[in-house]
């Protein structure tokens, strides 16, 4: 008897393009990849898996709706909806199913500040950046936010910044510009004890000005993080308690859970605690 599961974003599923399959949402008029696994492989033909959309507002494009990956087209913006797979001669009640949300299009502008040492040396290169850039990108399209890189500014002048000791220098670096309708990234060298930094809403307690600071050395996802941190979110491992145990319906509740025992999003030896950091917060 075949067994399959879905996979989901955290266990960072891909197409060859890299773009993530089996996202939360899909743009209106966007297209998004959804994928399931069946094992073994060989014993489930592409054209015995067949799949529907319970409710809601999105499509198959071209019209295709077998095979192991299939593509979705989104509707009318603010719609939720349903995927069903049917794998060969299952049960309904073992077929898994995911949800999702047809999101309205959203592009934020990135205004870059990249800081140089005390010989006019560069932390980063406009390279790098667009680099951050585009992972930030990939790892957003499933909320349909798309960043760009609005503008780049040189910073000469104050290299005790090229190297962000205390949260007073960040506070200092943050004050070099604000108001300029989009994002403001600081490009440093090193940030002590992080990868990446932003401010509060209001950390000096009446300032509404949201800068980010990411360091030379980095992760390609730091950007990505600290964007996280602009929309809001907080980090998981702060906020939350992993816990123990493996992953289960009941921890990431039914939304996060997909068709009968053994059918979820999780392989079934994936503690939950792993689960948390695999998250991008």
């Amino acid at each position: 008897m075949s067994k399959w599961n879905r996979l989901s974003s955290s266990d960072a599923g891909t197409t060859g393009a890299g773009v993530i399959v089996n996202p939360s949402g899909v743009a209106a008029g966007g297209l998004a990849a959804y994928r399931v696994g069946v094992e073994p492989e060989d014993e489930v033909e592409d054209d015995d898996i067949n799949w529907s959309v319970a409710n809601g507002g999105v499509t198959f494009y071209g019209g295709r709706d077998t095979g192991r990956e299939v593509i979705v087209r989104g509707g009318a913006a603010g719609s939720d909806f349903k995927l069903e797979v049917r794998i060969g001669g299952a049960p309904a009640t073992a077929c898994p199913y995911i949800h999702g949300r047809v999101l309205e299009p959203k592009t934020v502008p990135i205004h870059v500040y990249i800081i140089c040492d005390s010989n006019g040396v560069a932390a980063v290169s406009v390279d790098k950046v667009d680099a951050w850039v585009a992972e930030a990108n990939r790892i957003y399209k499933q909320v349909a936010m798309t960043f760009t890189r609005a503008s780049v500014t040189t910073v000469t002048g104050h290299h005790d910044w090229f190297k962000i000791d205390d949260n007073i220098e960040f506070r200092q670096l943050c004050s070099y510009a604000s108001g300029t309708g989009g994002l403001e990234l600081y490009c440093v060298n090193t940030i002590v004890g992080a990868n990446g930094k932003h401010s509060d809403i209001n950390f000096l307690g009446n300032d509404p000005r949201r800068g980010m600071a990411v360091s030379s050395a980095a992760p390609l996802s730091t950007l990505a993080h600290e964007i996280g941190h602009a929309c809001g979110l907080n980090d998981l491992y702060k906020e939350y308690n992993p816990c123990e145990g493996l992953v289960s319906e009941d921890k990431v509740m039914p939304l996060n859970w997909s068709g009968g025992e053994g059918t979820g999003y999780y392989s079934p030896t994936l503690s939950y605690c792993d689960l948390t950091y695999r998250c991008l917060m």
